[in-house]
């Protein structure tokens, strides 16, 4: 072949190719791309296992960013829910960044939705329609990039049966209030969630923050479930994984208890509340730190953590309160937040609360509370400095301590409350110490002047589902001690049968009179306090006591034995019986049997050796030193004392010496 046929041949050639070139661009530039609906349906078919349909047009605009036009299409939801369509877009535009996409996952310029129509739902073995592959359920696809995202009336609704949920929202998207192209998302819902009326409303920064944790997303949201309202605004460093370190969180409700069916944490019963705080989330563990705010009337503030790593999960807190009314919020540490009226009606007017403890949403969850209260008003009790740590481990609770500062005092205590035994098992170790009288009864003629302290100790264990049950089989001991104070002249008089000054003091008032002393040792037995000790020692009379309270049947059985230090030409001297129930004692002189003065045995000398060892709850410092102390060391001392006048000797305590007199 010669140069010029080969040369002619090449030129014929590359007009064909040139001509086919043209042919297939003209081809491309006017086909009709609705040709491609089928086969672009069976892929997302296929890579989805869910029907797709495009029931409208498919236009495609070809360059290094096509534009894809899509009208009218729907992708099917699962097999097992009854809406046909999971997704529905009335006209869906993007753009694909082509480059972008192959060197780095999918990433679309620009995305408009015109009337989607999402259906998210929870089928009611816990299966979630958007996991396209039940095989992969764990596993969670690659974000694509997404730079700006319209709207335009959007809806979408979330259902899950199994939580009683069943959300609408409208979503769309607007133009933002700083300076640049980026959009923001709005969303309005409204439904129920787990059970409760709910309303929300949200925005959100455009998506193209939420790829990275490098962009904070910002966000504020308000909404109400049943009676709490919640409100979130700040910024999330990491979107997609929700942590939210700048995310200021505010809650506010009647009750913080009934918050246990939207989060899943068993919080107290409290009056209306309101705390504003920061949230954040790092995996499964949620807190609320730096939080401050109101529960009824007291300040509340400090940390609270919620780790869902741990089965149960775990609740941490460290609370603290700078005036803290009781009833408000006593329910953090364990005590009751207010006088409620029964719901179990008193049987045989029973004075002992019967009402059955309600320990079911300790399950679902383990404890560690720390709380620390500054000043502490509870039914006119000055109580101050209390400091209480909390645990509960798998149904048991436990206060280790539980301690007030109480009138110039102290009380001390332990209590384990076992709920996993049927009936519930609870022990108690309580000490009061140095507790001043003038100030345990602010509102009583004991407050005009320092008329002693008193303190007490008490180990019990019992079994029972409510308050009467567990002292009804309670288990332990008991004690009590008084240095000062003062008891009505009459009533000293009506329990010395002096018939005829009881009624002069009747006539013409009643006066105190000081006790120098007041010892009383009790040990239970299933229920049955008996009384090892019981002595009041003052200037005018001894009294001791024996007998037995029973908690079961609510019955007293006592006898108090008076001897007087003084003469009455009418005085019939003996015992006095108190009788009947709680609710219904009686008390009756033992006419029978005439005491002969002289005859008991020393009062306080006759006491058990163990009294002495709670002469240190009295706690004077060095005010004063102790009547009970001197009184108790001097009839110990004295074998040979046969009257009950255990005046001290030798003037140990000279102001509590009292001359006798004749009436």
């Amino acid at each position: 072949m010669t140069p010029i046929k080969a040369f002619t041949l090449l030129k014929y050639l590359a007009g064909i190719a040139m001509s086919v070139v043209l042919l297939a661009l003209l081809l491309v530039v006017f086909m009709d791309w609705n040709l491609m609906r089928a086969p672009v349906s069976r892929w997302v078919s296929g890579a989805t296992g869910r029907s797709f349909v495009i029931h409208g047009d498919l236009n495609v605009s070809l360059g290094l960013r096509p534009r894809i036009v899509v009208n009218d299409l729907a992708l099917g939801n699962a097999a097992w829910s009854d809406k046909p369509a999971m997704l529905e877009i009335k006209r869906l535009d993007l753009r694909l960044d082509i480059f972008r996409s192959l060197t780095s996952g999918l990433a679309f310029p620009e995305i408009s939705l015109s009337e989607p129509r999402l259906a998210l739902e929870v089928s009611r073995d816990g299966m979630p329609n958007w996991v396209f592959n039940e095989q992969k359920a764990n596993q969670a696809g690659a974000f694509p990039v997404i730079d700006n995202l319209t709207i335009d009336h959007g809806s979408a609704i979330y259902r899950d049966p199994s939580l009683n949920t069943e959300l609408l929202f409208e979503l769309k998207t607007r133009e933002g209030e700083r300076n640049n192209s980026a959009l923001t998302l709005e969303l309005d819902g409204k439904g129920r969630f787990k059970g409760l009326p709910t309303t929300l409303h949200a925005q959100g920064g455009a998506l193209l923050s939420l790829r990275s944790a490098e962009n904070p997303y910002p966000i504020k949201a308000n909404g109400v479930l049943g009676s709490t309202r919640v409100s979130i605004e700040g910024n999330l460093l990491d979107p997609l994984h929700f942590k939210g370190q700048q995310l200021n969180f505010t809650l506010a409700g009647n009750d913080l208890a009934s918050l246990f069916p939207v989060i899943g944490v068993p919080l107290p019963p409290t009056p209306p509340y309101r705390l504003a705080g920061f949230l954040d989330h790092l995996g499964n563990v949620w807190t609320f730190s730096n939080f401050k705010g109101t529960v009824g009337q007291s300040d509340i503030s400090g940390n609270f953590a919620v780790d869902r790593n741990q089965q149960p999960q775990m609740i941490s807190a460290n609370l603290v309160s700078k005036q803290l009314l009781m009833k408000d919020l006593g329910g953090f540490i364990g005590a009751d937040t207010e006088v409620r009226p029964s719901t179990t009606p008193p049987v045989n007017n029973r004075v002992l609360p019967a009402e059955a403890f309600s320990f079911e949403k300790l399950a679902a969850a383990n404890a560690d509370v720390q709380f620390r209260g500054e000043k502490i008003i509870s039914n006119n009790t000055p109580l101050t400095n209390m400091t209480a740590h909390l645990f509960i481990t798998e149904g048991v609770i436990t206060l280790a301590p539980l301690n007030f500062g109480v009138a110039g005092g102290s009380l001390v205590s332990y209590i384990q409350m076992n709920s996993r035994q049927s009936p519930i098992v609870t022990a108690a170790e309580i000490s009061a110490k140095g507790l001043h009288l003038n100030q345990l009864f602010p509102d009583s003629a004991l407050a005009a002047e320092d008329t002693g302290t008193m303190g007490g100790r008490a180990k019990l264990i019992g079994n029972g589902n409510s308050v009467a049950r567990m002292l009804a089989t309670a288990n332990g001991e008991s004690a009590l001690i008084m240095d000062g104070g003062s008891v009505g002249e009459l009533m000293l008089r009506l329990s010395n049968l002096d018939i005829a000054n009881s009624l002069l003091l009747l006539l013409g008032g009643d006066k105190q009179v000081p006790i120098r002393c007041m010892v009383g040792n009790f040990k239970a037995v299933n229920g049955d306090f008996i009384v090892k000790d019981l002595v009041l020692d003052t200037a005018k009379v001894n009294i001791v006591g024996s007998g037995n309270i029973n908690f079961g049947d609510e019955s007293i059985h006592l006898r108090l034995v008076p001897e007087s230090k003084g003469f009455s030409l009418v005085s019939l001297r003996g015992p006095i019986a108190i009788t009947g129930t709680f609710s219904s004692p009686v008390l009756r002189p033992e006419l029978g049997e005439v005491i002969v003065r002289g005859g008991l045995a020393v009062a306080l000398g006759a006491v058990s050796s163990g009294v002495g060892t709670l002469i240190p709850l009295l706690d004077f410092g060095s005010e004063r030193e102790s009547n009970c102390k001197t009184l108790l060391g001097d009839a110990k001392a004295d074998t040979g004392v046969k009257t009950s006048d255990m005046a001290p000797r030798g003037g140990n305590v000279q102001n509590h010496q009292t001359k006798r007199k004749t009436p």
